[in-house]
């Protein structure tokens, strides 16, 4: 340790030493210990309900709902509409990994999608398309005809 002497005046000597750590070096530190610490953690897998983001809108005679998706197989898609409440259900499948490989990471979720959404009007149910391209999933549902708007004309007496 190096003291280092200070004079003020001629009769008065001050004497500061300098910390036995620098501040980076301190830090530098602590930041090491954290990290021996957190590596011998194991992975944290997060299991939490999916469902899928969805926008819904209306255009001139239908609502359209877009859901995405990702990583979903069109086979793995349940659309239900039962009075006015539209479900989605799918299932996203865990990918095959070899017994012997090791997680660093999981963060990626697998497991059954849900999502029930109530409809602002009434939905001409024979009528209602859905489709599917790159994990974006469009439904078209036309509006039932008591729905729709009509143009009333006013007689004059």
């Amino acid at each position: 340790m190096t003291a280092i002497t200070v004079r003020r005046s001629p009769s008065q000597a001050l004497t500061v030493r300098e910390p036995f750590y620098r501040p980076m070096s301190l830090l530098d530190e602590i930041e090491r210990y954290a990290g021996d610490i957190w590596e011998t953690w194991p992975p944290v897998v997060y299991r939490t309900h999916m469902h899928p983001r969805l926008n819904m809108f209306e255009e001139k005679d239908e609502l359209v709902m877009r859901a995405e998706l990702p990583g979903i197989h069109k086979e793995g898609i349940e659309i239900s509409l039962e009075s006015d409440c539209l479900t989605i259900k799918a299932e996203k499948k865990q990918e095959e990994v070899s017994e012997d490989a090791t997680y660093y990471t999981c963060e990626r979720c697998f497991g059954t999608y849900s999502r029930s959404v109530s409809l602002p009007f009434p939905i001409d149910g024979d009528r209602v398309s859905a489709t599917f391209e790159n994990g974006l999933l469009e439904i078209r549902l036309p509006k039932a005809e008591e729905a729709k708007a009509r143009h009333i004309e006013v007689k004059v007496k």
